[in-house]
């Protein structure tokens, strides 16, 4: 597998994960340190594996240990689950997950202010 190829490919892949997921890091493999749960295990195996193999290209001697095929097959797997991802969608949920959050604490509270109040007698 050419270098270049590779280099073109872990980029796309830096690419959709900093337009994607949102991480952000000078190299593939800190973006996938700082991604940690957001991508599934087999997702994080693969983007380690075009990380590791970024690196060992920069050798001469070593980049002919980068397997070509597992190279293609983990770029096209991680392209097509990125690809999936709706930054949108991921925004809204959060903010639904604080709302919810927040309206469960205003819940609780409540129910905690009327327990003391009939407790005391005032209602």
């Amino acid at each position: 597998m050419s270098g270049d190829i590779l280099q073109s490919q872990v980029d796309e892949i830096r690419k959709l994960m900093e337009t994607r997921l949102r991480i952000r890091g000078k190299t593939l493999a800190q973006q996938v340190r700082k991604a940690g749960r957001l991508l599934p295990r087999n997702m994080r195996r693969d983007a380690t594996y075009l990380a590791q193999a970024e690196t060992v290209m920069a050798h001469p001697k070593l980049s002919r240990m980068v397997d070509g095929v597992k190279a293609r097959q983990s770029h096209a797997r991680l392209s097509e689950f990125l690809a999936k991802i709706d930054p949108k969608d991921r925004a809204k949920g959060k903010l639904l997950g604080w709302l919810g959050s927040i309206s469960l604490i205003a819940i609780v509270v409540f129910i905690g202010v009327v327990t003391v109040l009939v407790q005391r007698g005032i209602v």
